[in-house]
């Protein structure tokens, strides 16, 4: 019997409490960390009303599809595609700039995973109109030059990015960076971020060193690093400042162990400050219950807009 309540309790929670949109269900993380609950500081998790953000929002974004060539690869020149979600109100001819996310998907998936997926747009348009985010653009590329076949370069994709994703997507619509440019992009650092999930959280970390100078916000979800002893050596040398916002399903999630301890090495790293403070601190973890899913990333994207997220 008292196994059957927590199940009950369990299901309630993934669910969300229903009824008026701002009511939450918070999940607080046993003593899964230990190491002083990572810093003294406790993870946390809400999960949103679902029946309120998920269903369609009567100030809807849109999301547009975006093709492009790359030539960083060899000699060859790959065609490609990513998708960027737009917010309610982005006027082309408009002045208003926006803060951008660029978001990787996790292997076995694509751009149009999360973008193309009804209840994420809609749980974007809500988090937007209720002022959870400010108006933000999202975009969905891939880290494989040759999807198809699913061929990547971590060595060369930070080409990709920097010389033919941003420049097009931030010439294209109105980022806070006013030249597409490297000038334009380092001047508008603290309004751009670089996240992914799995295989797209590898490649976040892949992109840190790479992007530190023109991005200030990095946010992997359940995937590891590949090489953590090199990503310590970067932030001891690194002159900017950046804030890292982990998450992580829970013992369902198959990189529960892995960012555990991820999340535990760098909290214990004296170049690290652990917390939800932006303006105190340099990297926090939030820790779910959720499973294995690229599509819980629109979970933890709402967790991290309410820690502060571009605020």
């Amino acid at each position: 019997m008292q196994k059957i309540m927590i199940l009950s309790l369990l299901l309630l929670l993934l669910c969300g409490a229903g009824g008026i949109y701002a009511e939450e269900a918070g999940f607080q993380a046993p003593a899964l960390l230990d190491a002083g609950n990572l810093a003294g500081v406790p993870t946390h998790y809400l999960l949103y009303d679902r029946d309120f953000y998920e269903a369609p929002c009567d100030q809807p974004g849109t999301v547009v599809k975006m093709k492009y060539n790359t030539n960083v690869y060899a000699e060859k020149t790959y065609k490609k595609t990513m998708y960027v979600y737009l917010p309610y109100g982005y006027d082309e001819n408009g002045t208003d700039r926006y803060p951008v996310i660029y978001f990787f998907h996790g292997r076995g998936c694509d751009p149009t995973t999360l973008l193309c997926n009804p209840a994420t747009k809609n749980a974007f348009d809500h988090m937007i109109s209720t002022g959870v985010a400010r108006p933000f653009i999202l975009v969905a590329p891939t880290y494989y030059y040759d999807a198809r076949h699913l061929l990547y370069d971590w060595e060369q994709f930070p080409r990709e990015m920097r010389e033919e994703i941003m420049p097009l997507v931030e010439s294209t619509y109105r980022t806070h960076a006013e030249t597409a440019d490297e000038s334009g992009f380092r001047a508008s650092r603290d309004y751009r971020a670089i996240s992914g999930f799995s295989m797209g959280s590898m490649t976040t970390w892949a992109l840190f060193d790479n992007m530190l100078d023109v991005s200030t916000n990095f946010l992997p979800f359940s995937g590891p690093m590949q090489d953590t002893e090199a990503v310590l050596s970067i932030v001891q040398e690194t002159e900017y400042p950046f804030y890292i916002y982990m998450a992580c399903g829970g013992e369902e999630d198959l990189a529960f162990e892995n960012c555990n301890a991820l999340a535990r090495t760098l909290a214990a790293d004296a170049h690290f400050s652990y917390g939800p403070d932006r303006e105190k601190n340099n990297f926090f973890y939030c820790l779910s219950d959720n499973i294995h899913q690229d599509l819980t990333s629109r979970y933890y994207l709402y967790n991290a807009f309410q820690d502060g997220l571009f605020q």
